[in-house]
């Protein structure tokens, strides 16, 4: 099995941006020495979160570090000019080779601030256009783009994982080889059937000859202080809380969950919310990383 880590960028209590920024730095060094296989970082438009956009904060923790992969999860395709995130991504990509996930997503965010971020743009259309956007991404990156050759000439691309909480993008990921990451902490009314994957590796294999890359991706909080357990649910409004528990018990459910998804890979959106609370949570995970130290 292999863990990787979400993290929001969210501010605790009585801290700021900037000492967040740094936590995280930290964080991402851990779980490099544990043996986390990612460290991904979403891009989020709502207050209270250190950071709105993960491309700044990204060469940061490829800096701070020297195996573990670092992404974006993603990447808000509606928001963004599909020639700077192919610009920002490829570049990555080849100042920190086979290192680098590019995360794609359809979130938006409020009206009005996808009105700015667009620049006043058509931003509703660009959501339609998510499919044709992505392709987009990808020829840019691969060089595919007539005059438009972005720096370094002829470099490699980041693998492209594509983000979704149901079965609606099986079709376009497996026309355009892309890897899949199925989110089980957005969906509040019902939890995705495994059968989403089981689908895609069937018709992926057949089309392909050979499987993507696929995770799940789940939030999670480890403590063995249920009033600290009942304050983290009644704050946890915006995604599903898949787990929140012993961290003894931790490991467990998530191999379960791993098994049921017939996958091989989880990726955790850590809320704790000191960063004690956070390195808790990934010793959860200690004895089970640390025996491998393998980096994909």
């Amino acid at each position: 099995m292999k863990y990787g880590i979400l993290d929001f960028g969210t501010i605790s209590p009585n801290s700021n941006a900037i000492s967040t920024i740094h936590e995280t730095i930290e964080l991402v060094q851990l779980a490099e020495s544990l043996g986390f296989t990612r460290y991904w970082l979403s891009e989020h438009h709502d207050e209270g979160v250190a950071w709105k956009s993960p491309d700044i904060i990204l060469p940061l923790l490829a800096g701070y570090t020297d195996k573990i992969k670092v992404g974006a999860a993603g990447v808000l395709v509606g928001l963004n000019a599909p020639i700077n995130t192919a610009y920002h991504y490829k570049l990555l990509a080849n100042l920190y080779p086979s290192r680098i996930d590019l995360g794609l997503a359809k979130g938006t965010a409020e009206s009005h601030k996808c009105a700015e971020l667009t620049d006043g743009a058509d931003w509703q259309k660009n959501f339609k256009d998510y499919n044709s956007r992505v392709k987009k991404i990808k020829t840019l990156m691969n060089d595919e783009v007539d005059n438009i050759i972005l720096p370094p000439c002829k470099g490699v691309a980041p693998d492209i994982w594509i983000l979704s909480t149901s079965s609606s993008s099986i079709d376009f990921v497996i026309e355009e080889n892309f890897n899949f990451s199925l989110s089980l902490l957005h969906t509040f009314d019902y939890q995705p059937s495994p059968n989403i994957i089981k689908e895609l590796k069937q018709k992926y294999f057949n089309k392909n000859k050979f499987e993507p890359q696929i995770n799940i991706a789940v939030s999670a909080f480890c403590s063995n202080d249920k009033k600290r357990i009942d304050e983290i649910k009644i704050k946890t409004k915006n995604v599903k809380l898949n787990y929140a528990g012993s961290p003894d018990a931790f490991l467990d459910f998530i191999q379960e969950l791993a098994k049921s998804y017939e996958v091989d890979e989880v990726i955790i959106l850590n809320l704790g919310e000191t960063i004690i609370e956070k390195q808790n949570l990934m010793h959860a995970l200690k004895s089970e990383v640390s025996t491998q130290q393998v980096y994909y």
